[in-house]
């Protein structure tokens, strides 16, 4: 028998079931905290601006609250984002879970 391996993709849902936040969403956010930049977050993880944007609205809209605070820039200077408190908390909390599953994972199937 060839060797196996377990894999799982992990997401969060609201109370009606739509999908709120996935691996993708952590990432941008991360990405968005290290460069203080939603169109710098996007280029590192190959996703467009414009996707990047809808993602974000998108999971607000379903957590109804802000994941992302958005400064515009204007002539003389670029804007900035800020991921909120409760962004950093929904990543730290997904990171945890994903985490732990991979451990049980890995401990009962000896990945």
């Amino acid at each position: 028998m060839c060797a196996l391996s377990y894999r799982f993709k992990l997401w969060v849902v609201n109370e009606k079931g739509d999908a709120v936040f996935g691996d993708g969403l952590a990432t941008l956010l991360e990405k968005i905290e290290k460069h203080n930049s939603v169109l710098k977050a996007a280029k590192e993880i190959g996703m467009s601006y414009r996707y990047a944007l809808h993602r974000i609205t998108l999971a607000e809209e379903r957590l109804g609250e802000s994941l992302v605070t958005r400064v515009r820039g204007g002539a003389k200077g670029g804007g900035s984002s800020q991921v909120t408190d409760s962004g950093k908390k929904l990543v730290e909390q997904y990171r945890n879970t994903q985490a732990k599953l991979q451990s049980i994972l890995k401990n009962e199937h000896q990945l």
